[in-house]
């Protein structure tokens, strides 16, 4: 069965069906998802997928035939200690399995090549994973090989005591060379994303530091460091600002939507390129990462 989805405005995927499909159930529809019966322009699609107009979905009797999995793209190991890693994270490597159990994670990395890693964490799909940063996003990430280790530099996360800098592209002229983002962050019910929201009891608190690192005519540059590590944090809360980052598919604000404004075969400009934390013996250990090439290009191409 196929549907075409013929609206001018973006609707997700299972809240689309639910109508389309009022015999099953918002949950059924979700199993089905999850269990790759539906396609969006024959590709597997996900439960928060957004259609846009002619978008083509299909509905699978069965599931297909599992692909040959795309080569892991390998994390860059900057530093290696007994206790701990510190790993150049690539764009398009998804850190640990989501509910669509992917496979060819950081995680996996992390257990085919640190054995030991296996019995270190909280969660055997996050082995030694005391920190994240999304699938598309480049940067350092510290990895415990330890328990002990774990605990310790989980601790300092939890704390708030952890230095952790990136360097994000963003469209438009920032007002103010420095600035502090503190606006509390949930998950919007509808669309969800993340927004940025003073009132809902639900939010949970949210600070960004931001400073500009170099001005262009419609591009700013920026080197942000992140109080709290909530999910899209940055993204959103530069969104909520009017600044969203150059090559975010999610978080674009209304203008660039309305002009379509896309720049091709570029990746979200989001990089961690600082990280700063002690290690088991107290002593501070930092680490920094230049921009990727695609990135560095970029700014070569602007004014």
């Amino acid at each position: 069965m196929k549907i075409t989805y013929k609206q001018n405005d973006k609707e997700r995927l299972d809240k689309f069906l639910s109508l389309e499909l009022p015999h099953l159930t918002r949950s059924q529809l979700k199993k089905m998802i999850l269990s790759e019966l539906v396609l969006v322009n024959d590709e597997i699609a996900t439960v928060h997928h957004w259609l846009k107009n002619k978008d083509v979905i299909t509905l699978l009797k069965n599931a297909p035939e599992k692909r040959i999995e795309k080569k892991l793209i390998a994390p860059k190991i900057l530093a290696e200690t007994k206790d701990y890693l510190i790993l150049e994270k690539p764009a398009g490597l998804l850190v640990h399995p989501t509910d669509r159990n992917e496979t060819n994670t950081l995680a996996d990395w992390l257990r085919d090549n640190f054995p030991q890693v296996k019995k270190v964490g909280d969660e055997p799909m996050r082995p030694g994973i005391v920190h994240r940063l999304d699938k598309d996003v480049s940067g350092l990430m510290v990895v415990a090989l330890t328990n002990p280790a774990f605990d310790f530099i989980k601790k300092q996360f939890q704390d708030r005591s952890v230095k952790k800098e990136y360097l994000a592209l963003v469209h438009g002229a920032m007002r103010a060379d420095s600035g502090e983002i503190n606006t509390p962050i949930e998950r919007d019910k509808e669309t969800g994303l993340m927004k940025a929201n003073k009132m809902a009891e639900e939010s949970k608190s949210a600070v960004t530091l931001y400073k500009v690192e170099k001005k262009f005519r419609n591009y700013t540059l920026l080197r942000l460091q992140i109080k709290t590590g909530r999910t899209h944090q940055i993204r959103t809360h530069l969104y909520s600002i009017g600044h969203s980052i150059v090559g975010d598919p999610l978080y674009r604000t209304k203008d660039l939507r309305k002009k379509k404004k896309t720049i091709e075969n570029l990746r979200i400009f989001l990089h961690a390129a600082y990280l700063e934390f002690n290690d088991l013996e107290n002593t501070r250990q930092k680490y920094s990462s230049a921009l990727p090439k695609i990135l560095k290009d970029f700014l070569n191409t602007i004014k």
